[in-house]
């Protein structure tokens, strides 16, 4: 028989009837009596023996709190441990359920309603991870909407309860194991790389309908237990060839080969989204015919799951300083590319950059690559080294045949970029990518060649322009 769980008692709050139960705990609605505000306040069902458990999951919510001023996470208001010991947390009031919720409701969603709130839970993750907390249980019933319709992120705080007491047996008992990565039934510590796993498979069941591995709960064999979760991810049929690329990386059961931060799954998924400018359409119909069919049928997935190139027509504001210039003029104009300069090798190794760096890279059918630019002193994916002037015609090429031209194999090199990197740095190793770009040379195309390290994300800026 189910028992509807009495409310604890909890000073300043007046507890009415509970929003949701879970295996763990019960979300009830309350009334903050002095504010006169409705919130939920989630009250776990077990109870902390120890003053060490109590101190560390303050600590947690605390940390938690730190987030609340992200417009995707949900807003921590108080927390605290009942007079019997159980743990609770008190938090924005979400009339919208949960995205599990919205599956039962509707079913799979469309591919660009997930690409967009894939987005903004990604920048959310990539926030929480830069200040050092894990989510460690992203699973749609952890996703809540709000009055507006804005996906949120719920109980970053409360998830360490899971393992509060040092035991691996309570951490995989207790975790959602249709979401949770690989390596976690290994008894492995939670980690980025585990959450990047879950929003994904989040993503994956949303767009999809179904679970991108079929998880044996409560397994029978373990036999059968690794062989599930070691199975590969079928593509969603009707989805995007770059949707699926972002997030069959972001599932690989192999930790090592997986999205290695969530910043990086931001931004190509950023990269889809609808709002961005579209692509200049050249006077020659034969490119943007081509472009369509490439869109369709020939999509080109470059280097580790990123994507790289953009001849978008971005903000020219940054050019023609002093009024615009005719088409004529606009390449006589610049002695150099925009964001770069004349170095004393320019002419055998290209124009010489420093501080210019992006995020993610993000590639459509090989025509079509952008590139967030980003604050070298911030969280960035790739950092420019070189640069050169690109040929006219370039704006019709594919960034393969972009890459393939002579000026730009002889610059974006492993040589060219030791040459360029500061006194006490080392770029050994560091992939290198290229960036075609229009922003502030509309009339002339040129390039910046990229580079990041292998495993990890480049720190400050490591290259000269001497």
């Amino acid at each position: 028989m189910h028992v509807t769980p009495r409310p604890p008692t909890i000073p300043g709050l007046t507890l009415a009837g509970p929003l949701g139960q879970g295996g763990f705990g019960t979300v009830f609605l309350a009334r903050q009596d002095r504010l006169h505000r409705d919130v939920a306040v989630k009250v776990d069902n077990r109870v902390l023996q120890t003053d060490r458990d109590r101190d560390r999951f303050l600590r947690e919510a605390r940390a938690a709190a730190r987030l609340s001023g992200h417009p995707h996470v949900v807003n921590v208001y108080d927390a605290g441990v009942t007079a019997d010991g159980r743990p609770y947390i008190v938090m924005e009031l979400c009339t919208g359920g949960s995205l599990a919720d919205v599956l039962a409701q509707r079913g799979r969603l469309p591919t660009d309603e997930v690409i967009e709130m894939g987005a903004r839970l990604a920048d959310a993750l990539a926030q929480a991870h830069h200040v050092g907390i894990l989510h460690r249980d992203i699973k749609p019933a952890n996703i809540l909407v709000n009055a507006f319709g804005a996906v949120k992120l719920a109980d970053f705080g409360l998830a360490a309860i899971l393992d509060a007491h040092a035991e691996s047996t309570v951490t995989v008992g207790a975790l959602s194991p249709y979401y949770a990565a690989p390596e976690v039934f290994a008894h492995a510590a939670p980690s980025a790389a585990g959450d990047i796993y879950s929003l994904a498979a989040t993503l994956y069941t949303l767009a999809a309908g179904t679970r991108p591995r079929d998880i044996p709960w409560p397994a029978q064999s373990l036999d059968g237990l690794i062989a599930a979760l070691r199975s590969p991810v079928a593509p969603i049929a009707d989805a995007p060839p770059a949707l699926n690329a972002a997030l069959l990386n972001a599932l690989a059961a192999d930790s090592s080969r997986r999205t290695t931060n969530a910043a990086y799954l931001r931004d190509e998924l950023d990269g889809l989204r609808p709002i961005r400018p579209l692509p200049r359409v050249s006077s020659n119909r034969a490119r943007a015919v081509r472009i369509a069919a490439a869109v369709l049928a020939v999509p080109v997935l470059l280097a580790a799951g990123y994507f790289g190139r953009s001849l978008t027509k971005q903000d020219t504001t940054q050019a023609q300083s002093g009024g615009p210039q005719t088409t004529s003029e606009a390449p006589q104009a610049a002695a150099v590319p925009p964001g770069m300069a004349a170095c004393a090798d320019s002419a055998k190794n290209g124009f010489c950059v420093a501080d210019k760096c992006f995020g993610g890279l993000v590639n459509i059918a090989d025509v079509d690559i952008k590139a967030r630019p980003t604050d070298c002193a911030e969280d960035h994916s790739w950092q420019a080294f070189a640069g050169t002037w690109l040929p006219k015609e370039a704006s019709d090429m594919t960034g393969t045949d972009i890459a393939a031209l002579p000026e730009v194999k002889g610059i974006c090199t492993a040589e060219v970029m030791a040459a360029r990197t500061v006194a006490g740095a080392t770029t050994t190793g560091w992939q290198i990518e290229i960036l075609p770009s229009e922003t502030g040379s509309p009339d002339r195309p040129y390039l910046y060649c990229l580079a990041r390290p292998e495993d990890g994300e480049p720190k400050g800026s490591v290259f000269t322009t001497g």
